[in-house]
């Protein structure tokens, strides 16, 4: 690691926030005062990228950095040894962790005086089909950046790697060739150039050649600078309307992301090493369905606004390729997100809810949209024929899917989480609510559904609704196994597969309090029966005194609707140190690869990548009790809004 002369930088990349920005990409503006002769950073990625992330300006983002309350929790004394921790695991594992090309995290923010750009590059090659680089402004700083890469060489070659030296371009290419290890999987090169400009660092010394030309002026090739994709995703974003310093100061323009959605998840999916067998591959099936409508996206992270530790302004470019209502083809019909006004949270929403999302629906569309979807997947035209068999197998729950139920659903669905104390792989609790426009209806169906489950049974607690636990044994139902004999996956069973995500689950239909004057009631599924029935109680009553009546949960209301919240197709707001106490504290037992969150998931997949086996692979076991640093677990909120051509996505996380 670099030890500069001048002060040492705040570490933003730190471990905590490195997924946060690896979940974007990015692009940028040239700075001004730059000389004509000077081709920027994103200026030299090609069109073809499928993902890039940006820091425009590398001293002031550290700088803002230092004034958020994540750069606090990172540097809070309680953090010092797991955060020593972190700084040993990277300098022991060069290319098994970071951004595998030498070049580290850490080292851009001490050597870019200017912007910096990491791209992912898709590549014919079916070994490894993308490429990673990393291009930064070095000017003012050439001297640390010299001392970063005689440490990348001693770091590359102690562990094994072979230099040669090319010329291309009256520059000198350094090209290691990497000595294979666990973590490091399909790593053949790292390839470094540096001049007086700027460093340029990637998994492929081909792709540092084609830089190279670009700053000669030696192709012509398209530059994503110059797409109509990034220059309307920029445009939307600078049209926004601006907070003024009268709304607490300005900020710093510290992250910019763009992202092809598709590419970059086919990508992930390699990255990821995610191997799906015999199994549907997932990006082609939505590519095939009409998902590719959605062209690209972006945004950036203003730091230190206001109230604001981060805002954040997005765009999803989406543009209609029918001219029917829906815009769009197949299945990504289901896309039908319709906006409305703010509504306060509903009163029967209980204050120990974590997070709040409400989403605008167009579920009968979606539901009919599903049926390509379904036959594309599967390879046959079963849509229909199960809704059929539903509805006539004399041993089935003989229901008229789409006579009684979907055209007795609304249009707004409503999520909730929470999580209980002492932490366990059971401790967060997630119930929906789906508004309908006929209760008796849809509860006649749940009725026939739950009387053919066999491990379904009735459970008391809410008066005046009919409350069915789903308790899974482990054998399938008669029904399950006919459906999936008919479908001929029988033998696809694998025994080595996880168990179900929900062993556990309960389900009722509840009509709203006639005091409440709204919708006929909701359709009410959660993974925890306790928690199904504090919220049906809440409903039935026309309880007051919610989630909505909470300061912090009123502040948010209001911050979101500052930032133009105020019209919106979805909108979550969450409590940080409510919705991630538990997992922080399986984190700490070493016990979260263990539970059936997306978090845990990602987890087991990015350290069973790397080797390691054992029960705290991050060192968790350093972190403080949450109690030491629960202040830093700040409120957030997101929104999006409809628009022509596609969405809207701004959200922030309060200071």
């Amino acid at each position: 690691m670099i030890q500069s002369t001048k002060y040492r930088r705040p570490r933003p990349f730190g471990v905590i926030t490195y997924a946060c920005i690896f979940l974007a990409a990015a692009f940028l503006t040239p700075r001004s005062g730059q000389s004509a002769d000077y081709l920027s950073p994103l200026s030299l990625i090609p069109d073809t990228a499928a993902g890039v992330l940006t820091v425009p300006n590398m001293p002031q983002f550290c700088e803002a950095w230092k004034t958020t309350t994540l750069s606090g929790f990172a540097n809070d004394s309680s953090m010092k040894p797991f955060i020593d921790a972190q700084n040993a695991r990277a300098e022991k594992e060069i290319l098994a962790a970071d951004l595998k090309i030498g070049i580290k995290l850490q080292d851009l923010l001490e050597i870019a005086s200017g912007e910096a750009v990491i791209a992912w590059l898709p590549f014919k090659d079916p070994r490894r089909p993308y490429s990673l680089v990393v291009v930064a402004d070095i000017r003012e700083l050439k001297a640390e950046a010299d001392k970063a890469i005689e440490q990348v060489d001693k770091d590359l070659l102690a562990n094994g790697a072979t230099r040669k030296d090319i010329n291309y371009a009256d520059q000198t290419v350094r090209v290691y060739s990497i000595k294979p290890t666990p973590g490091q999987l399909k790593i053949d090169q790292v390839a470094i150039t540096i001049n007086a400009d700027r460093i340029i660092a990637s998994d492929r010394d081909t792709v540092i050649t084609a830089i190279l030309d670009e700053v000669a002026g030696k192709t012509a090739a398209p530059r994503l600078l110059n797409s109509k994709e990034y220059q309307r995703i920029r445009s939307q974003i600078e049209d926004r309307p601006k907070l003024t310093e009268t709304d607490g100061g300005n900020g710093v323009v510290g992250l910019q992301w763009f992202a092809r959605p598709l590419a970059i998840a086919r990508i992930a999916k390699d990255a990821f090493g995610v191997d799906r067998g015999k199994q549907v591959e997932v990006v082609s099936l939505l590519e095939r369905q009409g998902f590719d409508a959605v062209r690209a996206a972006g945004g950036q992270f203003t730091i230190g606004h206001g109230d604001y530790d981060l805002l954040h302004h997005g765009f999803v470019l989406a543009p209609p390729v029918t001219k029917e209502p829906s815009k769009y083809k197949l299945a990504a019909k289901m896309l039908q997100f319709p906006n409305s006004k703010t509504e306060p949270i509903p009163a029967w929403v209980g204050k120990q809810i974590a997070s709040y999302t409400r989403l605008n629906w167009n579920m009968q569309e979606a539901f009919w949209a599903a049926e390509t979807l379904v036959n594309d997947a599967f390879g046959d035209e079963i849509f229909r024929d199960i809704f059929d068999g539903i509805r006539d197998d004399e041993d089935g729950p003989k229901i008229d899917v789409a006579k009684n139920v979907i055209p007795n659903l609304g249009d707004h669905l409503i999520l909730l989480t929470d999580n209980q104390l002492p932490a366990s792989e059971a401790s967060e609790r997630l119930i929906v609510a789906i508004e309908v426009t006929n209760a008796p209806a849809l509860r006649d169906a749940v009725k026939r559904a739950m009387d053919v489950e066999p491990d379904a049974s009735l459970i008391e607690g809410v008066p005046g609704a009919d409350v069915y636990r789903v308790q899974r044994s482990d054998e399938p139902s008669d029904f399950d196994a006919e459906l999936f004999d008919d479908l001929g996956l029988e033998d696809e069973a694998d025994p080595d597969a996880a168990p179900p995500l929900l062993n556990q689950w309960a389900i009722t239909v509840v009509e709203s309090a006639p005091a409440a004057d709204k919708k006929s009631g909701y359709l009410l599924f959660s993974s925890h029966p306790e928690l199904l029935i504090e919220t049906a109680n809440r409903i039935v009553t026309n309880a007051k005194d919610g989630l909505g009546e909470t300061p912090v949960f009123q502040s948010v209301s209001s911050h979101l609707i500052a930032i133009g919240g105020d019209d919106y197709s979805m909108k979550r707001m969450v409590r940080t140190d409510l919705s991630l106490r538990a997992k922080y504290a399986l984190l700490r037992e070493g016990k979260l690869r263990d539970s059936d969150s997306l978090l845990a998931s990602l987890f087991r997949r990015s350290f069973e990548k790397l080797g390691e086996e054992g029960d705290d692979p991050l060192s968790a076991k350093l972190l403080p009790p949450m109690e030491t640093v629960e202040k830093y677990f700040r409120p957030a909120a997101t929104y999006i809004r409809t628009l022509d051509d596609g969405w809207q996505l701004d959200g922030f996380l309060l200071k």
